[in-house]
């Protein structure tokens, strides 16, 4: 038995709650670009650079998704 098709109400709810997790995604990468600023060296600052690129990577990938459900 197949899923019912959602409905433009639930679509909309689902996307709602896509963006709700796309904030918080970027209030992360706000706080990993907050603590780049601070690094004390180019270590810290390129850990700090790559785990930024890895959250906003996913943060895209999570945007892309959300718009093919739009159609």
């Amino acid at each position: 038995m197949g899923l019912a098709p959602m409905t433009d109400a639930t679509q909309v709810e689902a996307a709602r709650r896509a963006f709700a997790k796309v904030t918080g995604a970027l209030e992360d990468a706000t706080l990993v670009a907050a603590e780049g600023q601070a690094s004390p060296n180019l270590s810290a600052a390129s850990q700090s650079c790559d785990h930024l690129i890895a959250l906003l990577e996913t943060t895209l990938a999570q945007l892309q998704r959300l718009r093919r459900r739009f159609g």
